[in-house]
């Protein structure tokens, strides 16, 4: 077991299903009707109401944290569709948040041994430091070798400086997630007063991320540091000048407030109790547009919606489509979802989740299943007859799709090409300029066409597992104690 698996909440992890499933197979007599998939597929192709929807949604609106006014106007926008759509019972569901965390105007600036300012971003729910800080900087570690914040008998009321590794890939952004986690948590062991990370990026891009998953402030006040002025401080430290700087984070605290899923159906014609869901989350970080993560998607699932209803085509089941409040918090929004429908986990036959950019598709993963991927790949192969895609059952634990596989259902997650994700992810530079609207609607125009063959499959593609199964595989796995790392077992577990 590799330590990103141990510890880091984003990256893939490589899960292996229980033997007892391992065999399923169900047959694929009456998956959707190849003309039906035809027409779909040309009417999903269609950009033009897509390219609305990003312009509304990234240049617009904008960026949409939960709760602010813009993610109340996303909301609202994700109503008015579905119901132009013609989708039925278009409504909203609450979801809560047990805290709300707005950055101030950060402000970080090295007095010693030469005054001079740094841009600067505070780290999510982050501490504020409302009156400013002067302290003396000292470094703790570069890359992952932290050890040094555990050892070092005198970081007491300092400032940690922590270089990161530069990101080059998805991989890199999960393990570089994983040293800031272990950064902060040594740094609070040690009373630090606050930490400076510097940038994993270059060009004086700053993003936003979240050291935990329990919705809690974070132990000590953090921020991170445009890349080219944080290693200006790390040479000065490195030749043995002292460095001090003053630190003004007025971070606004507030108490918990609901935001809300947007939820709308078409309604199966054999089966409408039996249920098909596609999903992503509406709301995003405040820096860029929230356009890659997750407006596009969001646009994809409208997108699919639409796109089903132009077509005529009517699936046997149900398919429901939801756009999710407070992933970025915490997946609050497909929890609470889970939370509220947890009678009916029973009748959801699969769900799709996308939430991984706008490259073009790879394929899906199914989460650990190995017994889905045979009837995925014919499923697929039938969705996009024109393009080779490949699914892969290794999992990835970063999304909403995480409520669904913590109860059992099979949970589909869309796995995308990331090779212009990883620098705009969480930035100031993720805009609407890195999207391709044509590759988009290519997965759009596959998405639809999967989840309608799932709909009108004569079977179910693979069997609920129990919370007994589940359960030993999350301990199989090592997953359990790695919940309990990030203080969210009690809480997610269903």
């Amino acid at each position: 077991m590799s330590q990103a698996r141990t510890v880091c909440y984003f990256p893939a992890l490589r899960f292996v299903c229980l033997g007892a499933v391992a065999l399923h197979t169900l047959a694929l007599a009456s998956a959707a009707d190849p003309s039906s998939v035809t027409a779909l597929r040309r009417v999903a192709r269609e950009s033009s109401a897509l390219e609305a929807d990003l312009h509304r949604l990234c240049d617009v609106i904008g960026p949409r944290p939960a709760g602010t006014p813009a993610m109340r106007a996303a909301l609202e926008w994700a109503l008015g569709e579905f119901e132009l759509a013609g989708l039925t019972n278009p409504h909203l569901e609450p979801v809560a948040i047990p805290l709300s965390w707005t950055e101030g105007e950060t402000r970080i600036e090295v007095l010693t041994p030469a005054q001079f300012g740094l841009r600067g971003a505070s780290t999510a729910l982050s501490p504020p430091i409302a009156d400013p800080l002067q302290a003396e900087v000292v470094l703790v570690g570069t890359g992952s070798g932290y050890s040094a914040a555990r050892a070092s008998p005198d970081l007491s009321g300092k400032v940690a400086l922590i270089s990161l590794d530069v990101v080059s890939s998805f991989q890199d952004l999960g393990e570089s997630q994983r040293d800031a986690l272990e950064a902060m948590r040594a740094a609070a062991a040690s009373d630090v007063e606050a930490v400076l990370f510097i940038s994993n990026r270059t060009n004086q891009v700053l993003y936003r991320h979240l050291h935990s998953l329990t919705g809690d402030l974070d132990p000590v006040p953090s921020a991170v540091v445009a890349r080219d002025e944080g290693l200006r401080l790390l040479r000065l430290l490195e030749a043995g000048e002292r460095v001090q700087v003053r630190l003004h984070l007025p971070n606004r605290i507030g108490p918990a407030f609901e935001t809300a899923n947007a939820v709308a159906d078409i309604e199966g014609s054999e089966l409408p109790g039996e249920i098909v869901l596609i999903g992503a989350h509406l709301d995003s970080w405040d820096m860029g547009t929230g356009c890659l993560d997750n407006a596009v998607n969001a646009a994809l699932v409208m997108h699919v919606a639409r796109s089903v209803q132009a077509s005529g085509v009517r699936p046997s089941r149900t398919l429901r489509f939801v756009l999710f409040g407070g992933e970025e918090l915490g997946l609050h929004g497909s929890r609470a979802y889970a939370t509220r429908h947890a009678g009916q986990m029973d009748d959801h036959v699969a769900t799709f989740i996308h939430d991984m950019g706008a490259g073009p598709l790879v394929g899906y993963s199914t989460g650990g299943r190995n017994d889905l991927l045979p009837t995925l790949d014919r499923l697929l192969a039938m969705a996009s007859p024109d393009r080779h895609l490949r699914n892969t059952a290794e999992a990835y634990y970063i999304s909403d799709n995480v409520a669904f596989l913590l109860r059992g259902v099979p949970s589909l997650f869309a796995v995308q090409d990331t090779v212009d994700y990883v620098v705009p992810y969480h930035s100031v530079a993720d805009t609407l300029d890195n999207v391709s609207v044509g590759d988009v609607a290519d997965t759009a125009a596959t998405a639809a066409a999967l989840v309608l063959g799932v709909a009108d499959m004569d079977g179910r593609m693979g069997p609920r597992l129990d919370s007994g199964e589940v359960l030993a595989w999350l301990r199989q796995e090592g997953l359990v104690r790695h919940f309990r790392f990030l203080g969210v077992w009690e809480t997610w577990w269903p």
